[in-house]
């Protein structure tokens, strides 16, 4: 067995010539001390800090960035100030129904033979008033008609099937049926008759009469998916406008508050994709200034993520501020704060993660140049490693 003297013992080296050597030193004579492992360590800390600061410093906006900052962030603003959320809407939903069936008319007549069904834009659930039926048959205990709840004002958020998600289901389900489901926890349902309600029944029933339509005649609910996909689009761009998905399903009450101040699917969804246009055009301009002759391409990349986040940020804020002032909340960029809020923490990350890379590379570089230089020092004293 070996002693514990020859454990502490550093093992054999081989030489340059191939003769074994050992170092005269014990290993404790090797170890490093604490203070020597903390002072490592606070060394380690520091210098990762000087890089972290160059990192800051090669990723500085510029002046020419700064101006392209504030014009972009102008661009935006302007954006708001002018395309307003009640702008660029067809007067009434009949309007938007003549634009939809002009460009019918203009594709041709080589339509299948359901042609009819999809075209016709009078749907199931866009009933309000009751029939002659439900008023005669359908009382309360002081032998009034009961009411429905539905009128011209609310039915956008409460008929499921002007809802943009859920719409996709339960809208077929009643043109396919001629039926109207509203948006409450017992999905109460109504038959339609020559458009008006003609009488309640269960949503089960609903059910029932979707699949019966789907074993007799197949091409109906294709044909009425396609009615409703058609009717959606002529409602979103109209002034009463379409609720914002999920939300209208969590709570109807609010729906019908955003779109009584002009926010809906159509506004949010503008707003986003008008935002995220402005934005692609001034990363384009940016990026025509690249030089990669002084340059780094990670790094300027960084430089212009930091121009777009912080110019929607300005523009979010100075729209905040506005309605703020205002009170006017018809005016609150929704689709520019969202837009906003996923560059912030999209950008961020991405920022991150070429900053990590940034110092990884140059620690790796300095720790392959110590390792070379300590291989030279004991190539130097005829070890091998």
């Amino acid at each position: 067995m070996l002693g514990a003297d020859n454990m502490l013992r550093r093992p054999w080296f081989t030489d340059k010539n191939g003769n074994k050597k050992q170092p005269k030193n014990d290993w404790d004579d090797m170890l490093s001390t604490q203070e020597e492992i903390d002072a490592c360590a606070e060394k380690y800390i520091r210098h990762y800090q000087e890089l972290r600061s160059e990192f800051k410093s090669k990723t500085k906006l510029t002046d020419f960035d700064m101006v392209l900052l504030f014009i972009a962030a102008s661009v935006q603003c302007l954006r708001w100030a002018v395309i307003t959320n009640d702008s660029l809407r067809f007067s009434t939903a009949k309007a938007g129904e003549k634009f939809v069936d002009n460009k019918a008319k203009w594709i041709g007549t080589r339509l299948p033979t359901v042609r009819d069904i999809i075209m016709d834009h009078q749907v199931p659930y866009d009933a309000v008033t009751r029939s002659n039926f439900y008023k005669t048959n359908f009382l309360d205990d002081n032998f009034q008609p009961i009411s429905t709840r539905i009128s011209g004002t609310n039915h956008r958020y409460t008929a499921l099937g002007h809802d943009p998600l859920a719409g996709l289901l339960f809208g077929t389900m009643n043109i396919a049926t001629n039926t109207l489901t509203k948006n409450d926890y017992m999905f109460s349902s109504y038959i339609i008759s020559d458009h008006k309600i003609d009488r309640p029944i269960a949503f089960f029933e609903v059910l029932d009469m979707t699949k019966s339509a789907y074993y007799e005649n197949p091409l109906a609910i294709g044909a009425a998916f396609i009615k409703q996909i058609i009717h959606c689009s002529t409602d979103v761009f109209t002034k009463q406008g379409l609720p914002l998905p999920i939300i209208n399903n969590i709570s109807p009450k609010t729906s019908k508050f955003l779109i009584g101040n002009r926010i809906d699917l159509y506004s949010v969804t503008r707003g986003v994709a008008l935002t995220v246009l402005l934005n692609k055009i001034i990363e384009m301009v940016h990026k025509l200034y690249y030089d990669s002759s002084c340059d780094d391409k990670k790094l300027y990349e960084v430089r212009t993520r930091k121009v777009l986040t912080y110019s929607n940020m300005l523009s979010s804020v100075i729209n905040v501020g506005y309605v703020g002032i205002t009170k006017d909340l018809s005016r609150l960029d929704v689709g520019g704060i969202l837009v906003t809020l996923w560059r912030i923490l999209n950008d961020e990350k991405k920022i991150r993660k070429i900053e990590e890379d940034f110092i990884q590379k140059i620690l790796d570089n300095e720790f392959k140049q110590e390792e070379d230089e300590v291989k030279q020092d004991l190539a130097k004293l005829g070890f091998e490693i």
